[in-house]
C-alpha cells in the first residue's frame, strides 16, 4: 500500500506539472514555492522539498523530493524533465538609418560572462569602446578580425591590442568573412553588417538577434575553431 501510494503522488505530480504548462526557460531557477503551487493542486498534504535550487542549463533536469504526509509519511525522490526554451529571433535591424550600432553596443554592454567575436571589418570606434569596457568589468571578451582588414584604416585592432582585450588576426588564406557576436552562450548577433561606418551609415544590411542555448552552441563551436587557427 506504502508504493501504491507514493507511485500515485509521483505520478500525479508529473501529470499536473504537464497540464499546468509546467515549462522553466533555459537559465531561469525552479523553486520551491513554484512547484508547490503545483502541488497544492493535487493535495493540501504533499509538500515539496527541492534538495538544491537548480539553474536550468543544457541537461533541463531537476532533482526534487516529493514527501507525503497523510495517510503515512513517504518520501520519494523524483526527477523532472523541464522543456528548454526554443531559440528565436529577438531583434531585425537594418542599416542605413536603423540604429544597428547602438543595438549592438546595448548588447555589449549588457554582457555578464563573454563575448566572442568574429568580424571582417572593424572600424566603428563606439563598439571597440564597448568591448573595452565589458571586457574591463571582467566579462570574457575574444575577438577575431579578418587578417586583410586588421590594419586598413580606421580598424580597432590596434585600439582594443592596447586596451588589453584579447583579439586575434584569422589565418583563412582567403577571407573570414563572418560578422558575428556570441553574447552569454546565449545570444548570437549576426547578419551582412560589418562593424564599419559603411555598414552602418551607408550601405543597405541587416543584423539579426538570435536568443537560444543551441543555436549559440553552433556558433561558439565556429568561433572556437577560427580562434584556435588565428595568430595573435
Amino acid at each position: 500500500m506504502r508504493h501504491l501510494f507514493t507511485a500515485m503522488v509521483i505520478l500525479l505530480v508529473l501529470v499536473a506539472g504537464f497540464a499546468a504548462g509546467w515549462v522553466v526557460k533555459p537559465g531561469e531557477v525552479l523553486t520551491e514555492t513554484y512547484v508547490q503551487t503545483v502541488l497544492e493542486r493535487i493535495t493540501e498534504t504533499a509538500t515539496l522539498a527541492v534538495e538544491r535550487t537548480t539553474t536550468i542549463t543544457e541537461t533541463s533536469l531537476v532533482a526534487a523530493t516529493v514527501v507525503s504526509t497523510s495517510p503515512t509519511t513517504v518520501t520519494e525522490r523524483i526527477t523532472i524533465t523541464v522543456q528548454p526554451e526554443a531559440a528565436y529571433v529577438s531583434e531585425v535591424c537594418f542599416s542605413p538609418g536603423g540604429g544597428c550600432s547602438n543595438l549592438l553596443i546595448k548588447l555589449i554592454d549588457g554582457a555578464k560572462e563573454s563575448v566572442y567575436v568574429m568580424i571582417f571589418s572593424f572600424t566603428l570606434d563606439d563598439v571597440a569602446e564597448a568591448l573595452i569596457r565589458a571586457a574591463a568589468r571582467g566579462v570574457d571578451v575574444k575577438v577575431v578580425i579578418e587578417a586583410n582588414n586588421a590594419y586598413s584604416r580606421g580598424s580597432e585592432y590596434q585600439r582594443l591590442r592596447s586596451a588589453g582585450v584579447d583579439v586575434r588576426l584569422d589565418s583563412n588564406p582567403y577571407l573570414m568573412h563572418h560578422k558575428v557576436a556570441i553574447i552569454d552562450g546565449y545570444i548570437v548577433v549576426t547578419g551582412s553588417m560589418n562593424w564599419s561606418f559603411s555598414g552602418d551609415r551607408r550601405n543597405d544590411e541587416n543584423m539579426v538577434v538570435i536568443e537560444g542555448y543551441d543555436v549559440a552552441k553552433l556558433f561558439k563551436a565556429e568561433f572556437d575553431r577560427v580562434w584556435r587557427a588565428a595568430q595573435t
